[in-house]
């Protein structure tokens, strides 16, 4: 039967697609209901959603909470504190609101400085042409950079590049959210590796968002998060996607993590929906459990953490 799902212009062909080898970005698409993926995208999604409580509306629901998670946390730093500089992991592809969120950012402040940065080599291309401002004429800053974000010194590479008015001495805020679930193989390096060298080579008063797919304690949901990540590892997309809390809560290493809301005092990763929700908590969803998100500070005590 036909594929009802429109191959966008920016990639050619399926069979391009797999000599790319496997994409995080249109994985997440194909999760999430977009158009820009190829049937080999929607046959893994297909396999996580089976292994998941409540299928596609749980795998969906958990990338579409990530995504409304990083604007609330871009929002909360510009009206909260000095960081005007967002250093974004991954050129913000997905089709969750069509709303880029650069765009979302700058609407905050249009002075804020936003630098995407992309590892795939198509997504990156396509989002240099759409985004960037030294191509695309605009008032606002916005960069796109072609680096490998799974390499823990991608950060001070970033500094050498001269374009990119990026100074060490300033605080900025470094989203790394629905990445690092997806470390490739052969890397030999764990989430953990990652953080730790982006965390040292962070300035004083920046911040560190980031969300990472979880196995919970429940031994039924555990069982489902091992077969969802069996899934992704056993087609290359991650090592340990899942991780209990604990290995979650580690990725920040010794930085306090802002209180996740209003109604507690325990600095600890939450369900995306939770972290200061726009509202009252809405009704919990049961699988909302299976992505954790956290934001921490690093530097003197921040007085609204």
């Amino acid at each position: 039967m036909a594929s009802e799902v429109a191959t966008p212009p920016w990639m050619p062909s399926e069979q391009l697609a797999l000599q790319q080898g496997l994409s995080r970005v249109r994985l997440i698409d194909a999760l999430v209901g977009g158009k820009d993926h190829y049937g080999v995208d929607r046959e893994i999604a297909r396999a996580v959603c089976e292994a998941l409580p409540d299928g596609a509306d749980a795998a969906k629901r958990l990338f579409v909470e990530d995504r409304l998670f990083q604007v609330r946390v871009c929002e909360m730093l510009l009206r909260r504190t000095q960081v005007r500089k967002f250093v974004v992991c991954g050129a913000d592809q997905w089709a969750v609101d069509g709303d880029p969120l650069h765009e979302r950012i700058q609407r905050v402040n249009s002075d804020a400085v936003v630098i995407y940065v992309e590892t795939e080599p198509v997504i990156f291309s396509h989002a240099l042409g759409v985004y960037d401002t030294a191509i695309n004429s605009g008032n606002s800053v916005v960069r796109v950079v072609e680096a490998d974000f799974y390499d823990p010194d991608f950060l001070r590479r970033l500094y050498a590049e001269t374009h990119l008015s990026f100074y060490r001495s300033e605080p900025l805020a470094l989203l790394h959210c629905a990445t690092l679930p997806f470390v490739p193989h052969g890397t030999g390096r764990t989430a953990q590796d990652i953080t730790a060298g982006l965390i040292d080579t962070l300035p004083d008063g920046s911040f560190l968002a980031l969300t990472h797919l979880c196995a919970p304690e429940d031994p039924d949901d555990a069982e489902a998060a091992l077969r969802a990540g069996n899934q992704l590892e056993a087609r290359g997309l991650g090592t340990r996607p899942f991780l209990p809390q604990k290995d979650i809560e580690a990725l920040f290493g010794d930085l306090p993590l802002v209180v996740p809301h209003a109604l507690t005092d325990n600095r600890v990763p939450v369900p995306c929906p939770e972290w200061y929700p726009p509202g009252p908590f809405r009704q919990r969803v049961a699988t909302d459990r299976f992505n954790l998100a956290g934001v921490a500070h690093k530097g003197r005590p921040w007085p609204l953490a």
